[in-house]
């Protein structure tokens, strides 16, 4: 009995600590991104957008995936953000972001910065 208690207390904290290893996986920063195409969400001053990518770095939805989310609360972060990929695809600058999460098959971007 004492072994399937420390056998069900390994299998926990192994879970555990798998999920905590993804979480923290899709949180990472990644680098040197091509956008490829930028699409408004919704018609709205301060809606969010969608880009793409030339490369599919992320797992969101299940599968390999191109597709990042930008929102923003606050109107004007929104648009610099918006400018800054845009600007990224414009001039062919490497985009880096950081993630948020997923939302289906799309990655929620946070900080979002371009170079040459």
């Amino acid at each position: 009995m004492k072994l399937l208690n420390q056998l069900i207390l390994i299998f926990i904290s192994s879970f555990s600590l798998n999920t905590q290893l993804q979480a923290d996986q899709d949180k990472k920063i990644k680098n040197n991104l091509n956008v490829i195409s930028i699409y408004q969400i919704e018609d709205e001053s301060d809606a969010g957008f969608d880009f793409f990518t030339s490369q599919k770095p992320h797992n969101c939805g299940g599968k390999l995936s191109n597709r990042f989310r930008s929102y923003s609360d606050h109107g004007e972060v929104n648009k610099r953000k918006f400018q800054l990929v845009l600007a990224a695809l414009n001039h062919r600058h490497k985009l880096s972001i950081k993630s948020h999460g997923c939302e289906g098959s799309a990655m929620l971007v946070g900080y979002i910065g371009i170079s040459l």
